[in-house]
């Protein structure tokens, strides 16, 4: 995902933040052309009948390894200590849920219909603020939200022989990505970025870990073991890149080009299975765009006059 919510900078922890926009932009995006082969790289794994907890393990252990050794490289096992294990917990389980319903979805719908519903999480974002972090959200806010739901029910279709359980998925993992983004700003207020990470991960292998020994585990044939490995490094480079992209740019900046994902995916569908997204499918994701950008511009407007607080957050 949808993801995705998103990131923040352990780079920064690092060397700290250099305003090198085009530098930032570049590997931003290079970030989401990962993304879209990660997500063909899925799809073709469980075409070839690898079990999809198999390849959720190999996604988290590598994710792992790498914010292991952001942490070490900076504030060590001191920056672990919490006093908010619960809050680690939600967060944690709703990007599982989130992820493995992505996941889910990209095997049985076009991967460029799953990467736009699921992009349709700002959406929910909005709405559940006004329960849970009882954020008040004017006119304009939610005529965006009721456009980013017709957006999203222009790529469903439903009546017109365009639903599908990938659709529910997609959707449903937008929607888990949004609780997602919703834990990451209350645990900004007071836990290392790092840290967030590292609980994210770790308890999703060991969970995924559970799932595969309760499922079966499915060892990698031949050449299958390579596309396990691209897979698992495409993930700790894609951490990277998006790691780097925020170090050289502001998010504000890099918040535009997000939507590039949809291009991608309909790019990757395009090339390795023929997929042609059908016009509704580009309106939908248009509308979804640009209900997203409308609603992060007006949260930008907010923290500019000081009324509301928008951290950056890693995933």
């Amino acid at each position: 995902m949808a993801q995705i919510e998103k990131s923040a900078a352990p780079a920064r922890l690092l060397s700290g933040h250099h305003d090198r926009p085009a530098l930032g932009i570049a590997t931003f995006i290079g970030n989401l052309v990962i993304m879209a082969l990660l997500s063909a790289t899925v799809r073709e794994l469980v075409n070839r009948e690898y079990p999809l907890s198999e390849v959720l393990l190999f996604r988290y252990l590598f994710a792992s390894l790498f914010f292991w050794v952001i942490l070490f490289s900076t504030v060590g096992l001191a920056g672990l200590v919490t006093r908010r294990p619960l809050d680690h917990a939600i967060r944690s389980v709703s990007g599982m849920v989130s992820l493995g319903l992505f996941f889910f979805a990209i095997t049985r719908i076009p991967i460029a219909d799953a990467t736009a519903l699921a992009y349709a999480a700002p959406i929910f974002i909005t709405v559940l603020s006004i329960f849970l972090l009882r954020e008040k959200i004017g006119l304009q806010r939610w005529l965006a939200v009721l456009a980013g739901f017709i957006g999203v029910l222009l790529i469903a279709r439903p009546g017109g022989g365009g639903w599908d359980i990938g659709v529910a998925a997609a959707a449903a993992s937008a929607f888990t990505g949004a609780l997602v983004a919703i834990w990451l700003r209350r645990l900004s207020s007071s836990e290392n970025s790092v840290a967030i990470g590292i609980y994210y991960n770790n308890l999703g292998a060991l969970l995924c870990l559970g799932w595969v020994l309760l499922s079966g585990w499915m060892t990698p044939r031949g050449g299958d073991l390579a596309l396990f490995l691209g897979f698992g490094l495409g993930c700790g480079l894609q951490q990277w890149f998006l790691t780097v992209s925020f170090r050289y740019a502001e998010a504000s900046l890099l918040a535009p080009f997000e939507y590039l994902a949809m291009v991608f995916a309909a790019v990757v569908g395009y090339v390795f299975w023929g997929e042609i997204p059908v016009l509704t499918t580009w309106i939908g994701a248009a509308v979804i765009a640009a209900s997203g950008l409308f609603i992060f511009v007006r949260r930008q407007q907010r923290v500019k006059f000081g009324k509301s607080v928008e951290p950056v957050v890693i995933e």
